[in-house]
């Protein structure tokens, strides 16, 4: 047998139990009522009401026990529903702060939104900002140099190659370098092959 049909079994031998000392009862009060119990009957009577009493407070403290696991599972669920809540404006709050940061063009305009959602303070939300803008700035400014130096380079190699080749007319300074590389310049032609090659302006 399984679980639940022993369970089963033994409800239904408890309410066979109760109907029949019920029935007892009912007689024997009945009895007592016309004055004609008997000693032995009395007693039974006596045990009959003390297994009544003893049930009722079994049952009794059952209920209780099942009022309370009631309102704790239904604080879990108000929990639970308050956690949904709270993700739910978390996550409408995230989208809109998102939303906010897409559109930004300036690091103001992607630190008041986080900001907000941080709970940061407006100074320290514009201290963030000026401190990204300046590092963006830094950076900038940085590649910008690079690129000079590197226009530099290629401008003071072009010339070089321009000398080289016996100062030819631009439209012609491709095929003067091409031809040069492979014959009396190897310096030249390391130097060439470390630089993008030049088109025809």
């Amino acid at each position: 047998m399984t679980t639940r049909s022993n369970r089963r079994a033994r409800t239904a031998e408890r309410e066979q139990s109760r109907t029949a000392r019920r029935d007892s009862l009912a007689v024997l009060l009945s009895r007592a009522e016309r004055g004609v119990l008997s000693p032995a009957e009395a007693a039974l009577l006596r045990t009959t009401v003390e297994a009544e009493l003893a049930e009722g407070d079994t049952a009794r403290r059952s209920a209780g026990g099942q009022q309370a696991a009631v309102r704790r599972m239904q604080q879990r669920l108000d929990a639970a529903e308050q956690a949904i809540v709270e993700a739910e404006q978390h996550a409408a709050r995230s989208e809109a702060a998102l939303a906010s940061i897409r559109a930004a063009r300036t690091w103001a305009d992607v630190w008041t939104p986080l900001g907000m959602f941080y709970g940061l303070a407006p100074e320290q939300a514009g201290q963030e900002a000026r401190a990204r803008r300046t590092e963006a700035e830094r950076r900038a400014e940085e590649r910008c140099a690079e690129e000079e130096a590197a226009a530099t380079r290629y401008a003071n190699w072009l010339a070089a190659a321009q000398r080289a080749c016996g100062a030819p007319n631009w439209s012609a300074l491709a095929e003067h370098i091409a031809a040069r590389l492979h014959t009396s310049q190897p310096a030249l032609a390391t130097a060439a092959d470390a630089q993008p090659r030049s088109t025809t302006p």
